[in-house]
């Protein structure tokens, strides 16, 4: 496992491709972030697709520029499948306008429940090979 350690986020490698990657607190996350991230995941793991269990730590934000980035066809180029994690209710409807606003080209899902936001990609990973 490979961690990326920035100004914005967190990001862990897995070898089997899953990336977890959390926004950090009082961060309020750019479109800049989203490349940066997509940069250092291709550049440590070239040519592969990625799972990534998406998340934010207290008081994190995703502003619109970096939502559009994360659905965007340049980036879903390098990303398998995307799961949206948060237990607190205001980041749920958030979620749920992402998906409905800036639909990703990915298979993507919301979860409330980190386990099963990780079982949901390993399920779907399993399923490509």
């Amino acid at each position: 496992m490979k961690t990326f350690d920035t100004h914005a986020f967190m990001m862990n490698v897995h070898e089997d491709l899953l990336i977890e990657f959390k926004v950090k607190k009082n961060i309020n996350l750019q479109a800049s972030d989203v490349w940066e991230s997509r940069d250092l995941s291709v550049n440590h793991i070239p040519g592969k697709k990625f799972y990534v269990l998406f998340e934010g730590d207290d008081d994190a934000e995703i502003s619109g520029d970096a939502r559009r980035a994360g659905a965007s066809e340049e980036y879903s180029k390098h990303v398998a499948a995307l799961a949206l994690y948060s237990n607190k209710s205001y980041e749920r409807i958030i979620g749920s306008l992402f998906l409905k606003i800036n639909t990703p080209k990915v298979p993507t899902k919301f979860f409330d429940n980190r386990e099963e936001a990780i079982a949901w990609l390993r399920i779907l990973q399993k399923s490509s090979r």
